[in-house]
């Protein structure tokens, strides 16, 4: 077993990643595309339409945002409610209270046809910006 492990790591040495290197000006650099993450409330509706292709409820959504890197709604989860509560008075997403009390989020067909039309555009910020505004998003 030890030989294989031995063998495993000589394998790794020898790999692309072993000559990458990161020092600290590189660091700042993907820290500042990070931060600087476009989270203008259109942009955070359109993550939120993609998120909910598949039902979910608030708790993971919040947790599925926040891993895309948007940060609007850490300490503010209310902010997150209304952001859904929008949506739906668009009637881009529906609601729905499971037997078990979790209210459950997910896609109307208005909202997967307003995501099918985003995402199927070569001039995404231009199509944003019609949905935006036709008030539609």
């Amino acid at each position: 077993m030890e030989n294989r492990l031995r063998k495993l790591k000589q394998a790794l040495n020898h790999t692309s990643f072993n000559t990458l290197t990161f020092d600290q000006e590189h660091r700042n650099q993907v820290m500042e595309k990070i931060d600087g993450q476009d989270t203008r409330p259109e942009q955070i509706r359109l993550s939120i339409l993609q998120l909910l292709v598949q039902e979910e409820t608030g708790y993971t959504l919040a947790g599925k945002i926040r891993s895309r890197g948007i940060k609007t709604f850490e300490n503010d989860q209310g902010a997150l409610y209304t952001t859904l509560h929008i949506l739906e008075q668009k009637r881009c997403i529906q609601s729905e209270w499971k037997e078990d009390g979790q209210k459950c989020y997910q896609l109307t067909r208005k909202g997967r046809k307003l995501l099918k039309k985003y995402e199927s555009s070569p001039d995404k910020p231009r199509v944003l910006r019609t949905l935006v505004e036709a008030g539609q998003i």
